[in-house]
């Protein structure tokens, strides 16, 4: 046996050209004509259709390119997931700092590694051996991607909210009015630190880290299941492209944080400027997401299925139906030379 080698055209030139067509017939009027007309009249309802679906296209591509551009809608809209993780996971060291025996031996190191790893080593087997079976139908939930996406995006506020209420409550209790920015720890003595232990910022971190670890699995679930065939390749490089531009927004809030430090006022210390800051950037971005995500169509592979199979029943049928008549005129026949 060969393999049936299938061309794949490039996916650039068509969503190229296919949004050159629509930019230009955009604004010409389309003309409606009822059903009952006559084939002759020009132009001709096939061309009036033709026009419809995308002219010179064929309709399996103007929905391919109308599929791409709406996952490109909804990978824009998860940079609320992507923004806060640079602060959240990776300068935990800095947060870490701020409480009791955080400044010693390696436990900004242990903090690092909890929050990235446990949610591999530990939540996913607690999942799925404990979770699912008590409630089943959880997984119903869980298979869809655009409803993965937005538990993690639930996930990284309840982060950043549990980091907020941790630093205010523990200035609070601690009686410290004016604590140095989260960035400038280091470069200043400072006696008084926040009486916790350090083990309390795994709150943020694993949420922050469960968030990560779930964005990229629906992420990448997601993208499978609905980009169009020859396509895979153009999405998958826009998701990095994305992603990278989203990490550059996380970094560059840093560093404006860091040359720019928020000093404390009343209650509010900078690392509470900090946190609301990314509450926002979260906020704004789940709303947006889940319009997104309401708005969105999953694309439908194979809808010749149904008819496919009916033929594949239609065929059976008529070859049953013949089957029987050849054993019924066999048995007839039997029947006639056994009277003679």
């Amino acid at each position: 046996h060969r393999f049936e080698h299938i061309p794949i055209p490039n996916p650039y030139k068509i969503v190229f050209k296919v949004l050159k067509f629509s930019l230009k017939t955009s604004r010409t009027r389309r003309q409606h004509r009822s059903a009952f007309t006559y084939w002759g009249e020009e132009p001709s309802r096939m061309d009036l259709a033709k026009e419809r679906y995308g002219g010179c296209f064929s309709h399996e591509e103007v929905e391919n390119v109308k599929t791409f551009l709406r996952i490109a809608a909804v990978l824009i809209t998860v940079f609320s997931l992507f923004v806060p993780i640079v602060p959240l996971l990776k300068c935990s060291s800095y947060f870490v700092s701020q409480f009791k025996n955080g400044y010693e031996g390696d436990a900004a190191l242990v903090v690092w590694f909890l929050s990235n790893f446990t949610p591999l080593l530990v939540l996913v087997p607690l999942f799925e051996l404990v979770i699912l079976p008590l409630f089943s139908k959880l997984e119903y939930f869980i298979t869809n991607p655009l409803k993965g996406l937005g538990l993690s995006n639930l996930l990284i506020i309840l982060s950043i909210v549990s980091l907020f209420l941790i630093d205010l409550i523990g200035r609070t209790s601690d009686d410290i009015s004016n604590m140095p920015c989260f960035f400038t720890w280091e470069n200043q003595q400072v006696n008084k630190t926040i009486q916790t232990s350090y083990l309390i910022v795994l709150i943020p971190s694993v949420l922050a880290g469960t968030s990560y670890f779930l964005t990229w699995i629906y992420s990448f679930e997601f993208l499978c299941s609905q980009s169009p065939f020859g396509m895979h390749g153009m999405i998958t490089g826009l998701f990095w492209f994305l992603h990278g531009i989203f990490i550059d927004i996380g970094g560059g809030i840093l560093l404006i944080v860091y040359y720019s430090p928020i000093y404390s006022v009343s209650f509010m210390s900078c690392t509470s400027w900090f946190t609301i800051m990314l509450c926002v950037i979260a906020v704004i971005g789940l709303v947006v997401y889940v319009l997104i995500a309401r708005w969105y169509v999953n694309r439908v592979r194979d809808t010749d299925l149904g008819l496919r199979a009916a033929v594949e029943e239609h065929w059976e049928n008529r070859l049953m139906a013949g089957k029987a008549m050849i054993d019924t005129e066999s048995s007839e026949d039997f029947i006639i030379s056994s009277f003679d």
